[in-house]
């Protein structure tokens, strides 16, 4: 696909519930080249079946003419299509774009949104469709400590209520970062690898994203990661604002522990200690969850 220099470009956020990616959207949408939408409900997931479904038909395709697109009228074929799959590509291009790039663009030159709900089962392929879509698109990956991100979704009024609730919620963000972590390691999609407690600090990958927009952390951005209340929810002045998991029930952290461990290892954060109670009724009460 050709894009033209004048293009807005594509931006795309992807993290997960009370992982602060929302407050990565806000800062890139202080700056006035920069609309960032929010969630979705997930609504490529069930596009991107739609999509592949077509592009890697054996029969969709097939009876394309290469001189110009059949003609209904004069071929009976079951399977005949008046596109082939560059015109495929490029209507689905059209419609994910438009779902995302604002009427009156003027001035925009990134584009694109944030959303928690991609990545979450092994058969969701909403992020191969973006990589399909837009090469050229920039993907922000931001990631929390796992086990503080469960502590602060216990605060929410949609918290997971009982074991097999906290042991799905668990499965579904393990299954996520794994994602995550498999698509910025591939080299498939032009990533970036925001970690939050760096993040909150005007640290780390942030800086690297910022520069290829063509801009900088200033004192405006600092100022959204600084503010308190809605859209936050929380205050990096707590002392214990990297030990949230502190505030989780013995039955929670363990279940968590055993299903999130190896992935928080793999991150780069301290598992949390259990109690060998806990740790010995971890394996049973994580059976309890039903299938993710």
């Amino acid at each position: 696909m050709t894009v033209a220099a004048s293009d807005p470009s594509p931006l795309f956020v992807l993290g997960g519930h009370r992982g602060g990616s929302t407050l990565l959207q806000r800062v890139l949408n202080s700056y006035d080249d920069v609309a960032v939408w929010g969630e979705h409900e997930g609504v490529l997931t069930p596009i991107a079946q739609a999509y592949f479904g077509g592009a890697e038909s054996p029969h969709i395709f097939r009876n394309v003419r290469p001189g110009g697109p059949s003609d209904p009228r004069e071929d009976w074929q079951a399977w005949m299509s008046a596109v082939g799959p560059a015109d495929w590509d490029a209507a689905y291009r059209r419609l994910v774009t438009s779902l995302f790039l604002p009427a009156d663009a003027a001035g925009i030159r990134h584009w694109g949104f944030k959303e928690i709900r991609y990545g979450t089962r092994p058969s969701d392929r909403a992020i191969e469709l973006l990589a399909r879509l837009f090469p050229e698109a920039r993907v922000a990956f931001i990631v929390r400590n796992p086990f503080n991100m469960l502590a602060s979704a216990r605060s929410r009024p949609e918290r997971p209520h009982g074991v097999a609730a906290v042991a799905e919620l668990c499965a579904r963000t393990e299954q996520r970062f794994r994602t995550y972590l498999d698509w910025h390691r591939s080299g498939r999609v032009r990533s970036y690898w925001i970690v939050y407690e760096e993040f909150a600090t005007g640290a780390g990958e942030i800086h690297r994203l910022l520069a290829d927009l063509g801009h900088s952390l200033g004192p405006a951005q600092r100022a959204v990661i600084d503010a308190q209340g809605e859209g936050r929810g929380t205050s990096f002045r707590d002392a214990d604002v990297n030990e949230r998991w502190r505030r989780l029930p013995g039955s929670w952290l363990a279940v968590a522990r055993r299903i999130m461990g190896p992935l928080g290892t793999e991150l780069g954060y301290p598992l949390p200690p259990v109690s060998p109670f806990w740790r010995a009724t971890a394996p049973w009460l994580a059976r309890g969850r039903r299938d993710v």
